[in-house]
């Protein structure tokens, strides 16, 4: 497998191809917000900063060519996350591979996973990934919001995560 970190031109170049993998393969479980986020992106955002960093990432997985895999997180996920594997590739490390770069690429990564996406709970549990809050998603479903490399303080009136008493 071969990972690749898009560039602003891959990204203008590649990208109405690469959303449509998004939306075929992703299995009705991609947010319209995270499809929102990438579908705007700024390319300029691709560009790493001063400190090695980029504000958005876009990550691909390859095996013999073909597309794989793809990964997407802008403002460190707060901005848009997704992940989407091809299911011939699915269980075979490309997701776990894609999200490591990902959390690489930007420093710090947040994500927001349904209660009922098992597989995409285990992934983000074995990346060391913690569930740091739960709230109800766009779709109604509970959702876990899972960070890796975030310092932060406990949820409270005004954060995005706080669920009203």
């Amino acid at each position: 497998m071969e990972l690749y970190s898009l560039t602003p031109e891959d990204w203008i170049k590649e990208r109405r191809r690469l959303l449509s993998f998004i939306v075929r393969f992703g299995e009705k479980r991609i947010t319209v917000a995270a499809l929102h986020a990438i579908r705007s992106l700024d390319e300029s955002w691709l560009q790493a900063d001063e400190s090695g960093y980029t504000r958005a990432t876009i990550v691909i997985a390859k095996r013999s060519g073909h597309l794989t895999g793809l990964g997407f997180a802008s403002d460190g996920g707060d901005g848009g996350c997704l992940i989407v594997v091809h299911p011939s590739a699915r269980r075979t490390g490309t997701g776990s591979a894609i999200m490591t770069s990902m959390m690489n690429t930007l420093g710090r990564l947040a994500c927001h996973v349904a209660a009922d996406n098992i597989p995409s709970m285990a992934l983000c549990f074995g990346l060391g990934m913690r569930a740091v809050s739960i709230h109800k998603g766009p779709t109604g479903k509970s959702t876990l919001r899972f960070e890796r490399g975030i310092h932060h303080d406990s949820a409270h009136s005004g954060h995005i995560d706080v669920i009203s008493q």
